[in-house]
């Protein structure tokens, strides 16, 4: 007659459940017994049961303590937290490739930039023809990263007194009304109000 299958939950029942642990912990312990009676191995069994104040222990306290303490000697605890299965490595090493390929990635585009600046600079792209609007951007960052990298070292070397202050940018005001006053003439009013009196031609009568 075949064995009926377990349901394996947890009993609720408390006499039930006490009653179970008893009998499947000494079966354990027999199991843990044949084991090392056929393969010759050293084994111990240390189980907690509930509402129990100490462990119960098998073969005996103080072999199970001498057998513990060899392992903890062979084998560092912490580093089996850091242990990875195959499946986590390969996962790791793929998210760190693809931050090298992004990484280079950029550096050859800021290489790519860096070219055609250059090559505006000196003729050879003049006007940046042929360029296209991702090329023209990317100019534009790095022109801006170039910028702030030179601001940033002059502000270093005015504080190290290295350079001296800038002199700060005073602007004239400008009167509204000479604004409008100045707006309301024509081109031709300005260029007669430019050239000297004595040399101005004389108007002949018609």
């Amino acid at each position: 007659m075949a064995r009926k299958k377990v349901n394996l939950q947890w009993i609720s029942n408390n006499a039930t459940r006490r009653a179970t642990y008893k009998r499947r912990s000494q079966g354990l312990e027999k199991k843990a017994s044949e084991l090392t009676t056929l393969c010759g191995i050293k084994l111990c069994v240390v189980v907690y049961g509930e509402g129990e104040a100490q462990p119960k222990v098998w073969p005996s306290d103080e072999e199970a303590k001498d057998l513990l303490m060899k392992f903890n000697n062979m084998v560092d605890v912490s580093s089996l937290k850091k242990t990875k299965n195959q499946e986590d490595f390969l996962h790791s090493r793929s998210l760190k490739l693809h931050e090298q390929v992004t990484k280079l990635e950029l550096e050859n585009r800021e290489r790519e930039t860096l070219d055609l600046l250059h090559d505006s600079m000196y003729g050879e792209r003049p006007s940046l023809v042929g360029t296209d609007k991702d090329e023209l951007l990317s100019l534009r960052d790095v022109v801006e990263m170039k910028m702030r990298k030179i601001k940033a070292r002059l502000q270093q070397l005015v504080g190290q007194g290295v350079l001296p202050q800038p002199l700060p940018q005073v602007m004239l005001p400008v009167s509204s009304s000479l604004q409008t006053q100045a707006s309301s003439y024509t081109s031709n009013e300005v260029q007669r109000m430019s050239v000297p009196e004595e040399h101005r031609p004389l108007q002949q009568d018609s």
